[in-house]
């Protein structure tokens, strides 16, 4: 083909030679391609699938290329008229060994028709009166792409020779066996023809607007334009009036994902009026987990969650009394760890407070006095006890200074005024979202209790329970 543009002239009695025959078909054979190409962009048309089933009846079921179309980066149309099977191919491409191929369509043009016999030239060859358009089957590895990395400039130059220009249509892949018999097709990357356009204009009827908020207005207006199947945009969109977007003016900036940096030049949607969305809008809400989404509402509610401290509070029971072990200040402590599980994805740190929920005291515990004979009883004496509470006569004998655990009374004291009652905790990370919180309470001052082989401590308490404020708190940024 040439990229000059020539269209025959004829008048009467002209002289015609065959070059003129051959210029007039080609400038058709030139227009209509490069008409194929400036109005849409290369791939297949319809059909063209790798199945399995019947192709010839009475036969068994083969792997075959179906009915259909499609159009090289040439402009060149590759039509199959019929069923193909593609185990003849396997030979035609000297397959020898089991594996998974790529399979590819390429258009092809063969001379055929002969010359009448009486009408052929002696001196002349390649004597045939007609191209026969068809196409051939190539069978590569898959990692193997056999066409150019640039396609045809459709305004330039495009030949008609496929053996010096060759372009191939990718259709799937097919496994073979040690037997060499295919047993598997699959209709991967394919690609199909696009159309190259500015503005896509609905039916002359459809000039009208429509409210698409307004009860009397159809379902399906004259205004639609129909898009079957799936729908890819690679650049922007922008629906209504165009407005400008200062990427200064966003708060927060947006985290763009890498590569990309932040304003992206493709993929922003601008909507210059209201949408309406009958499912659910998913989004990623965790920049750490990139495989999870959550629609917005859940995501607002994440947000939230992962945005504000978390706060647990609970209580726990600890037994003071017999304890075996007496600390330097002469005091007895117990301890607990209660196992906390935050909700938040992610903690900077985290807080506890402690205090005294409740407490049980031991019960009073008398202890007989005999009065002194010189004096006459003028009523009946009280019956002395030793108790815990507030006794009203006696100060406790610790009340100053904390006792020396070597020289302890062997006594429980008269009353608490002085008991020194102490709480505290710590929380610590075990694993992801799993924490322990340990409070711990001391009491003092403790006594000993005389025992058979065993020291033991005691206080006036028996159990305390210990309530407690954990607060989570997430990362500031």
């Amino acid at each position: 083909m040439s990229t000059e543009i020539e269209r025959l002239r004829y008048y009467e009695r002209q002289y015609l030679q065959s070059s003129d025959f051959t210029d007039e078909q080609t400038y058709h054979l030139e227009m209509r391609r490069r008409l194929n190409l400036a109005l849409h962009l290369w791939g297949i048309v319809k059909g063209l699938e790798l199945l399995y089933g019947e192709v010839i009846q009475g036969t068994p079921d083969q792997y075959y290329v179906s009915e259909g179309m499609a159009i090289d980066a040439y402009g060149r149309e590759i039509i199959v008229p019929a069923k193909h099977l593609l185990s003849g191919d396997l030979e035609t491409n000297q397959i020898t060994a089991a594996g998974t191929y790529s399979v590819w369509i390429g258009y092809t043009r063969e001379l055929t028709t002969p010359p009448q016999a009486g009408y052929q030239r002696c001196d002349a060859t390649n004597q045939y009166t007609r191209w026969q358009e068809s196409f051939e089957i190539i069978l590569t590895s898959v990692t193997a792409n056999p066409n150019p990395t640039e396609d045809p400039d459709p305004f330039g130059d495009l030949p008609d020779d496929p053996t010096k220009y060759p372009w191939l249509i990718h259709l799937g892949t097919i496994n073979l066996d040690k037997k060499l018999t295919i047993t598997a097709a699959t209709n991967a990357d394919r690609v199909y023809i696009g159309i190259r356009t500015q503005r896509i204009v609905a039916p002359h009827r459809a000039i009208d607007e429509y409210n698409v908020l307004d009860a009397n207005a159809p379902l399906d207006p004259l205004t639609s334009i129909k898009v079957r199947d799936n729908f890819f945009l690679e650049q922007n969109l922008i629906a209504g009036t165009d407005f400008a977007v200062d990427p200064q003016k966003i708060q927060p900036t947006p985290v763009a994902s890498p590569p990309n940096t932040f304003p992206n030049p493709t993929g922003n949607v601008k909507i210059a009026s209201d949408v309406f969305l009958q499912g659910n809008l998913y989004t990623h809400c965790d920049p750490t987990q990139p495989d999870l989404w959550l629609n917005l509402d859940q995501c607002i509610r994440e947000r939230i969650v992962n945005s504000i401290p978390e706060i647990q509070i609970g209580s726990a029971p600890l037994k003071l009394s017999s304890q075996s072990f007496l600390d330097s200040s002469g005091a007895i402590s117990a301890t607990a760890a209660i196992p906390i599980t935050t909700q938040l994805a992610q903690v900077d740190r985290m807080t506890i407070t402690t205090s005294i929920g409740s407490l049980h005291w031991l019960p009073e515990q008398p202890v007989a006095v005999s009065s002194p004979p010189s004096s006459p009883p003028t009523s009946p004496p009280p019956s002395p006890s030793i108790f815990f509470g507030t006794h009203p006569l006696a100060p406790h004998p610790h009340a100053a200074n904390p006792p020396d655990p070597g020289t302890l009374a062997t006594s429980p004291p008269a009353n608490t005024d002085g008991l020194q009652i102490d709480t505290c905790g710590q929380v610590s990370l075990v694993s992801g979202n799993n924490y322990t919180a340990t409070v711990k309470c001391s009491v003092a001052p403790a006594y000993r209790i005389p025992s058979s082989g065993t020291t033991l401590y005691q206080v006036p308490i028996d159990f305390v329970a210990i309530s407690y404020v954990v607060i989570f708190y997430p990362p500031t940024s």
